[in-house]
Protein backbone atom coordinates (compact mmCIF):
# COMPACT_ATOMS: atom_id res chain seq x y z
CA UNK A 1 0.00 0.00 0.00
CA UNK A 2 1.40 3.42 -0.95
CA UNK A 3 1.90 6.15 1.63
CA UNK A 4 -0.99 8.14 0.17
CA UNK A 5 -3.48 5.27 0.41
CA UNK A 6 -5.80 4.78 3.35
CA UNK A 7 -7.38 1.59 4.59
CA UNK A 8 -11.12 1.30 3.78
CA UNK A 9 -12.19 1.40 7.44
CA UNK A 10 -10.05 4.52 8.05
CA UNK A 11 -11.64 6.26 5.06
CA UNK A 12 -15.15 5.28 6.12
CA UNK A 13 -14.50 6.37 9.70
CA UNK A 14 -13.16 9.75 8.59
CA UNK A 15 -16.07 10.29 6.16
CA UNK A 16 -18.57 9.42 8.88
CA UNK A 17 -17.19 11.97 11.34
CA UNK A 18 -16.92 14.57 8.58
CA UNK A 19 -20.55 14.14 7.56
CA UNK A 20 -21.67 14.20 11.18
CA UNK A 21 -19.92 17.42 12.24
CA UNK A 22 -19.71 19.43 9.00
CA UNK A 23 -22.11 22.43 9.22
CA UNK A 24 -24.96 22.58 6.70
CA UNK A 25 -26.10 26.23 6.91
CA UNK A 26 -29.00 26.04 4.45
CA UNK A 27 -30.52 22.96 6.06
CA UNK A 28 -30.08 24.45 9.50
CA UNK A 29 -31.62 27.78 8.43
CA UNK A 30 -34.63 25.90 7.05
CA UNK A 31 -35.06 23.97 10.29
CA UNK A 32 -34.83 27.18 12.34
CA UNK A 33 -37.46 28.86 10.17
CA UNK A 34 -39.77 25.87 10.59
CA UNK A 35 -39.26 26.08 14.37
CA UNK A 36 -40.16 29.77 14.41
CA UNK A 37 -43.27 29.10 12.33
CA UNK A 38 -44.34 26.29 14.65
CA UNK A 39 -43.81 28.54 17.65
CA UNK A 40 -45.94 31.33 16.19
CA UNK A 41 -48.65 29.30 14.41
CA UNK A 42 -49.01 26.18 16.55
CA UNK A 43 -48.24 27.64 19.94
CA UNK A 44 -49.20 31.30 19.82
CA UNK A 45 -52.17 31.06 17.46
CA UNK A 46 -53.47 27.49 18.01
CA UNK A 47 -52.34 27.28 21.66
CA UNK A 48 -50.78 23.79 21.23
CA UNK A 49 -47.53 23.22 23.08
CA UNK A 50 -46.68 19.56 22.38
CA UNK A 51 -45.58 19.61 18.74
CA UNK A 52 -43.32 22.65 18.63
CA UNK A 53 -41.39 21.87 21.82
CA UNK A 54 -40.39 18.41 20.59
CA UNK A 55 -39.29 19.93 17.27
CA UNK A 56 -37.00 22.33 19.14
CA UNK A 57 -34.89 19.39 20.32
CA UNK A 58 -34.13 18.57 16.70
CA UNK A 59 -32.92 22.15 16.18
CA UNK A 60 -30.71 22.05 19.26
CA UNK A 61 -29.22 18.66 18.42
CA UNK A 62 -28.33 19.81 14.89
CA UNK A 63 -26.92 23.08 16.26
CA UNK A 64 -24.80 21.11 18.73
CA UNK A 65 -23.41 18.77 16.06
CA UNK A 66 -22.71 21.50 13.54
CA UNK A 67 -21.81 24.51 15.69
CA UNK A 68 -20.76 22.79 18.94
CA UNK A 69 -21.08 24.97 22.07
CA UNK A 70 -22.72 27.80 20.12
CA UNK A 71 -25.87 25.67 20.25
CA UNK A 72 -26.58 27.24 23.66
CA UNK A 73 -27.52 30.51 21.97
CA UNK A 74 -30.17 28.78 19.85
CA UNK A 75 -31.48 27.09 22.99
CA UNK A 76 -31.68 30.43 24.79
CA UNK A 77 -33.45 32.00 21.80
CA UNK A 78 -36.17 29.36 21.47
CA UNK A 79 -36.54 29.01 25.23
CA UNK A 80 -37.04 32.76 25.56
CA UNK A 81 -39.35 32.78 22.54
CA UNK A 82 -41.51 30.04 24.11
CA UNK A 83 -41.61 31.69 27.55
CA UNK A 84 -42.67 35.01 26.03
CA UNK A 85 -45.47 33.33 24.05
CA UNK A 86 -46.64 31.50 27.16
CA UNK A 87 -46.71 34.79 29.00
CA UNK A 88 -48.72 36.38 26.17
CA UNK A 89 -51.23 33.52 26.27
CA UNK A 90 -51.59 33.14 30.06
CA UNK A 91 -50.50 36.49 31.42
CA UNK A 92 -48.08 34.77 33.83
CA UNK A 93 -44.76 32.85 33.85
CA UNK A 94 -45.43 29.15 33.54
CA UNK A 95 -43.22 26.91 35.68
CA UNK A 96 -43.54 24.17 33.06
CA UNK A 97 -42.14 26.54 30.40
CA UNK A 98 -39.21 27.46 32.63
CA UNK A 99 -38.34 23.79 33.26
CA UNK A 100 -38.68 23.06 29.56
CA UNK A 101 -36.34 25.96 28.75
CA UNK A 102 -33.80 24.72 31.29
CA UNK A 103 -33.85 21.20 29.79
CA UNK A 104 -33.47 22.67 26.30
CA UNK A 105 -30.35 24.59 27.39
CA UNK A 106 -28.98 21.49 29.12
CA UNK A 107 -29.41 19.45 25.93
CA UNK A 108 -27.57 22.17 23.98
CA UNK A 109 -24.63 22.07 26.42
CA UNK A 110 -24.41 18.25 26.39
CA UNK A 111 -24.70 17.82 22.61
CA UNK A 112 -22.36 20.77 21.93
CA UNK A 113 -19.74 19.34 24.29
CA UNK A 114 -19.99 15.88 22.72
CA UNK A 115 -19.65 17.34 19.22
CA UNK A 116 -16.67 19.41 20.34
CA UNK A 117 -15.04 16.27 21.68
CA UNK A 118 -15.78 14.45 18.41
CA UNK A 119 -13.97 17.17 16.48
CA UNK A 120 -10.95 16.94 18.82
CA UNK A 121 -10.86 13.18 18.30
CA UNK A 122 -11.24 13.66 14.57
CA UNK A 123 -8.25 16.02 14.48
CA UNK A 124 -6.28 13.51 16.52
CA UNK A 125 -7.20 10.80 14.01
CA UNK A 126 -6.05 13.00 11.13
CA UNK A 127 -2.80 13.77 12.96
CA UNK A 128 -2.29 10.08 13.64
CA UNK A 129 -2.85 9.19 10.00
CA UNK A 130 -0.46 11.96 8.92
CA UNK A 131 2.21 10.68 11.29
CA UNK A 132 1.63 7.15 10.05
CA UNK A 133 2.01 8.26 6.43
CA UNK A 134 5.23 10.13 7.27
CA UNK A 135 6.54 7.03 9.03
CA UNK A 136 5.70 4.94 5.99
CA UNK A 137 7.51 7.40 3.74
CA UNK A 138 10.55 7.32 6.02
CA UNK A 139 10.47 3.52 5.98
CA UNK A 140 10.25 3.42 2.18
CA UNK A 141 13.15 5.87 1.90
CA UNK A 142 15.21 3.87 4.39
CA UNK A 143 14.53 0.67 2.43
CA UNK A 144 15.59 2.37 -0.81
CA UNK A 145 18.82 3.52 0.82
CA UNK A 146 19.52 0.07 2.21
CA UNK A 147 18.90 -1.58 -1.17
CA UNK A 148 21.14 0.93 -2.93
CA UNK A 149 23.79 0.57 -0.25
CA UNK A 150 23.64 -3.22 -0.43
CA UNK A 151 23.88 -3.36 -4.22
CA UNK A 152 26.69 -0.80 -4.42
CA UNK A 153 28.88 -2.22 -1.68
CA UNK A 154 28.32 -5.88 -2.50
CA UNK A 155 29.17 -5.40 -6.17
CA UNK A 156 32.20 -3.19 -5.60
CA UNK A 157 33.68 -5.18 -2.74
CA UNK A 158 33.19 -8.48 -4.59
CA UNK A 159 35.03 -7.07 -7.59
CA UNK A 160 37.90 -5.87 -5.42
CA UNK A 161 38.11 -9.18 -3.55
CA UNK A 162 38.08 -11.16 -6.81
CA UNK A 163 41.00 -9.13 -8.12
CA UNK A 164 42.81 -9.39 -4.80
CA UNK A 165 42.41 -13.18 -4.71
CA UNK A 166 43.71 -13.41 -8.26
CA UNK A 167 46.90 -11.51 -7.35
CA UNK A 168 47.34 -13.64 -4.23
CA UNK A 169 47.06 -16.83 -6.32
CA UNK A 170 49.67 -15.50 -8.73
CA UNK A 171 51.96 -14.56 -5.83
CA UNK A 172 51.62 -18.04 -4.36
CA UNK A 173 52.38 -19.66 -7.66
CA UNK A 174 55.49 -17.53 -8.32
CA UNK A 175 57.10 -16.66 -4.98
CA UNK A 176 60.41 -15.72 -6.59
CA UNK A 177 59.04 -14.00 -9.66
CA UNK A 178 60.56 -10.49 -10.29
CA UNK A 179 57.06 -9.02 -10.60
CA UNK A 180 56.14 -10.13 -7.08
CA UNK A 181 56.63 -6.65 -5.62
CA UNK A 182 54.35 -5.24 -8.29
CA UNK A 183 51.68 -7.81 -7.44
CA UNK A 184 51.95 -7.00 -3.75
CA UNK A 185 51.65 -3.26 -4.48
CA UNK A 186 48.48 -3.92 -6.46
CA UNK A 187 47.11 -6.03 -3.64
CA UNK A 188 47.77 -3.17 -1.25
CA UNK A 189 45.84 -0.78 -3.51
CA UNK A 190 42.91 -3.19 -3.61
CA UNK A 191 42.90 -3.50 0.17
CA UNK A 192 42.77 0.29 0.50
CA UNK A 193 39.92 0.41 -2.04
CA UNK A 194 37.97 -2.07 0.06
CA UNK A 195 38.63 0.02 3.15
CA UNK A 196 37.23 3.10 1.38
CA UNK A 197 34.17 1.22 0.18
CA UNK A 198 33.44 -0.05 3.67
CA UNK A 199 33.86 3.51 4.98
CA UNK A 200 31.45 4.69 2.28
CA UNK A 201 28.91 2.07 3.36
CA UNK A 202 29.21 3.23 6.95
CA UNK A 203 28.83 6.91 6.06
CA UNK A 204 25.93 6.34 3.66
CA UNK A 205 24.13 4.28 6.28
CA UNK A 206 24.45 7.18 8.74
CA UNK A 207 22.85 9.78 6.41
CA UNK A 208 19.49 10.87 7.78
CA UNK A 209 19.68 8.52 10.77
CA UNK A 210 20.18 11.34 13.28
CA UNK A 211 18.11 14.49 13.43
CA UNK A 212 19.54 17.60 11.71
CA UNK A 213 21.11 20.16 14.04
CA UNK A 214 22.67 23.63 14.09
CA UNK A 215 26.42 23.43 13.45
CA UNK A 216 29.11 26.13 13.52
CA UNK A 217 30.83 26.03 10.13
CA UNK A 218 34.21 27.34 11.39
CA UNK A 219 34.34 24.51 13.94
CA UNK A 220 33.66 21.92 11.24
CA UNK A 221 36.38 23.39 9.01
CA UNK A 222 38.90 23.33 11.85
CA UNK A 223 38.10 19.67 12.47
CA UNK A 224 38.44 18.87 8.76
CA UNK A 225 41.76 20.72 8.63
CA UNK A 226 43.13 18.66 11.51
CA UNK A 227 42.22 15.49 9.60
CA UNK A 228 44.06 16.75 6.48
CA UNK A 229 47.35 18.48 7.35
CA UNK A 230 47.87 21.25 4.80
CA UNK A 231 51.62 21.72 5.07
CA UNK A 232 52.48 24.98 3.30
CA UNK A 233 48.93 25.52 2.01
CA UNK A 234 47.17 28.48 3.67
CA UNK A 235 43.50 28.28 4.60
CA UNK A 236 41.29 31.37 5.07
CA UNK A 237 37.78 31.20 6.53
CA UNK A 238 35.65 34.36 6.69
CA UNK A 239 32.31 33.08 8.00
CA UNK A 240 31.39 35.45 10.87
CA UNK A 241 30.04 32.76 13.18
CA UNK A 242 27.86 31.17 10.49
CA UNK A 243 25.79 28.20 11.62
CA UNK A 244 23.94 25.82 9.30
CA UNK A 245 21.02 23.50 10.08
CA UNK A 246 22.02 20.20 8.48
CA UNK A 247 22.65 16.50 8.95
CA UNK A 248 25.37 15.80 11.57
CA UNK A 249 27.57 14.47 8.76
CA UNK A 250 28.04 18.02 7.43
CA UNK A 251 31.69 17.99 8.55
CA UNK A 252 32.44 15.25 6.03
CA UNK A 253 31.56 17.62 3.20
CA UNK A 254 34.21 20.17 4.17
CA UNK A 255 36.67 17.37 4.85
CA UNK A 256 36.04 15.92 1.41
CA UNK A 257 36.49 19.30 -0.32
CA UNK A 258 39.87 19.79 1.33
CA UNK A 259 40.86 16.22 0.52
CA UNK A 260 39.93 16.73 -3.16
CA UNK A 261 42.10 19.86 -3.34
CA UNK A 262 45.06 17.99 -1.84
CA UNK A 263 44.62 14.98 -4.14
CA UNK A 264 43.70 16.63 -7.44
CA UNK A 265 44.59 20.34 -7.22
CA UNK A 266 48.24 19.64 -8.06
CA UNK A 267 49.50 23.17 -7.40
CA UNK A 268 47.16 24.32 -4.62
CA UNK A 269 48.73 26.89 -2.28
CA UNK A 270 45.59 28.53 -0.91
CA UNK A 271 42.12 27.41 0.18
CA UNK A 272 39.32 29.83 1.06
CA UNK A 273 35.92 29.53 2.73
CA UNK A 274 33.47 32.45 2.69
CA UNK A 275 29.79 33.15 2.16
CA UNK A 276 27.60 35.37 0.00
CA UNK A 277 23.98 36.38 0.42
CA UNK A 278 21.51 35.44 -2.32
CA UNK A 279 18.27 37.24 -1.52
CA UNK A 280 16.83 35.53 1.55
CA UNK A 281 19.14 32.53 1.03
CA UNK A 282 22.89 32.19 1.44
CA UNK A 283 25.76 30.54 -0.42
CA UNK A 284 28.81 29.05 1.28
CA UNK A 285 31.76 29.14 -1.13
CA UNK A 286 34.85 26.89 -1.15
CA UNK A 287 37.73 27.87 -3.44
CA UNK A 288 41.24 26.70 -4.14
CA UNK A 289 43.85 27.95 -6.66
CA UNK A 290 44.67 24.56 -8.15
CA UNK A 291 44.10 23.17 -11.62
CA UNK A 292 40.30 23.26 -11.38
CA UNK A 293 37.75 20.99 -13.06
CA UNK A 294 37.00 20.78 -16.78
CA UNK A 295 33.52 21.89 -17.83
CA UNK A 296 32.44 18.43 -19.03
CA UNK A 297 33.03 16.94 -15.56
CA UNK A 298 31.42 19.60 -13.35
CA UNK A 299 28.26 17.54 -12.88
CA UNK A 300 29.76 14.09 -13.29
CA UNK A 301 32.01 14.54 -10.25
CA UNK A 302 28.88 14.17 -8.06
CA UNK A 303 28.09 10.74 -9.52
CA UNK A 304 28.94 7.70 -7.45
CA UNK A 305 32.12 6.04 -8.68
CA UNK A 306 33.40 8.87 -10.87
CA UNK A 307 37.04 9.83 -10.36
CA UNK A 308 40.33 8.27 -9.42
CA UNK A 309 39.56 7.32 -5.81
CA UNK A 310 36.12 5.61 -6.07
CA UNK A 311 34.31 8.97 -6.43
CA UNK A 312 32.26 8.55 -3.26
CA UNK A 313 32.98 11.81 -1.44
CA UNK A 314 31.05 14.27 -3.60
CA UNK A 315 28.24 11.77 -4.12
CA UNK A 316 27.89 11.52 -0.35
CA UNK A 317 28.16 15.30 0.00
CA UNK A 318 25.13 15.87 -2.21
CA UNK A 319 23.17 13.21 -0.34
CA UNK A 320 24.05 14.71 3.06
CA UNK A 321 23.08 18.23 2.01
CA UNK A 322 19.83 17.06 0.46
CA UNK A 323 18.53 15.94 3.87
CA UNK A 324 17.79 19.59 4.76
CA UNK A 325 17.21 20.90 1.21
CA UNK A 326 20.75 22.22 0.75
CA UNK A 327 22.56 21.72 -2.56
CA UNK A 328 26.09 21.85 -3.99
CA UNK A 329 27.56 22.61 -7.41
CA UNK A 330 30.97 23.30 -8.94
CA UNK A 331 31.40 26.71 -10.65
CA UNK A 332 35.16 27.18 -10.91
CA UNK A 333 37.19 27.82 -14.07
CA UNK A 334 39.54 25.12 -15.35
CA UNK A 335 43.13 26.26 -14.97
CA UNK A 336 42.19 28.83 -12.32
CA UNK A 337 40.93 26.66 -9.49
CA UNK A 338 38.01 24.68 -8.09
CA UNK A 339 35.00 26.53 -6.67
CA UNK A 340 32.18 24.73 -4.88
CA UNK A 341 29.00 26.61 -3.93
CA UNK A 342 26.73 25.24 -1.22
CA UNK A 343 23.27 26.83 -1.43
CA UNK A 344 21.55 27.24 1.95
CA UNK A 345 17.83 28.20 1.86
CA UNK A 346 16.16 30.66 4.20
CA UNK A 347 15.65 29.30 7.69
CA UNK A 348 18.57 26.88 7.43
CA UNK A 349 21.31 29.36 8.43
CA UNK A 350 21.98 31.84 11.20
CA UNK A 351 24.89 33.77 12.68
CA UNK A 352 26.32 33.47 16.15
CA UNK A 353 26.76 37.21 15.84
CA UNK A 354 23.74 38.31 13.82
CA UNK A 355 24.54 39.91 10.45
CA UNK A 356 22.16 41.98 8.32
CA UNK A 357 20.75 40.57 5.08
CA UNK A 358 23.05 41.48 2.21
CA UNK A 359 26.20 41.18 4.32
CA UNK A 360 29.00 39.32 2.55
CA UNK A 361 31.83 37.49 4.30
CA UNK A 362 35.03 39.49 4.61
CA UNK A 363 36.94 36.97 2.54
CA UNK A 364 34.51 37.07 -0.38
CA UNK A 365 35.77 37.82 -3.86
Amino acid sequence: MSTDEKKPNETAESSYWDSLTTPKPFIFAGVVIIGVILEIVVHLILDISVVYTNFFYLIIVLAGLWYQKKAIWFAVFFSGFSIINDYILTGALNIESLIRALILCLVAVVVGSIADRIIVLQKGLIARNTLLQESRKALVEANKKLKLLSSITRHDINNQLSALLMYIDVAKASPSHPAMLDFLAKEEVLVHNIERQIAFARDYEEIGVHAPQWQRVETLIQSAQRAHPLGTITLDAALDGLEIYADPLLEKIFSNLIDNSLRHGERVSKISFFYQSAGSALTVVYEDNGTGIVASEKERIFEKGFGHHTGMGLFLSREILGITALSIRETGAFGVGARFEISVPEGKFRFFEKKPIGWTGAGAK
